[in-house]
């Protein structure tokens, strides 16, 4: 389903990554149970290579990715930048620009406003 219209909500699909499956998994757990996310998948390992403290670096990696309405991005940057063991954690979302019909419609029903919780 897509819209054009501003005020409509819209799904989104957003990245993060933990070091330890357990921190992944808490974090999908706890962002579907406060309805800022109405999926959330956690990914096998992946090998990351990035730059930190001017070090090249090499670490194995759970990304998650996180499915969410518009309206609980900013929710769900307040709740990595409070949970996520990492100084600086990935987080990189972009709006779907297109969804099954029946698909949108289920996420609504399984996503909260920000306002509804704060986090």
């Amino acid at each position: 389903m897509s819209t054009d219209d501003n005020s409509s909500p819209t799904a989104c699909i957003g990245w993060t990554t933990f070091e330890k499956r357990a921190d992944a998994e808490h974090c999908a757990q706890q962002l579907v149970a406060e309805g800022l996310a109405f999926c959330v998948q956690v990914e096998g390992t992946v090998q990351s290579h990035y730059r930190w403290e001017s070090k090249a670096e090499i670490g194995e990696e759970h990304p998650v990715r996180i499915k969410h309405m518009d309206h609980n991005g900013d929710a769900i940057q307040d709740w990595l930048r409070k949970n996520h063991p990492y100084d600086t954690p990935q987080w990189i979302a972009v709006k779907a620009c297109d969804s099954l019909e029946e698909y949108f419609l289920w996420a609504l029903q399984n996503s909260k406003p920000r306002s509804a919780k704060t986090v």
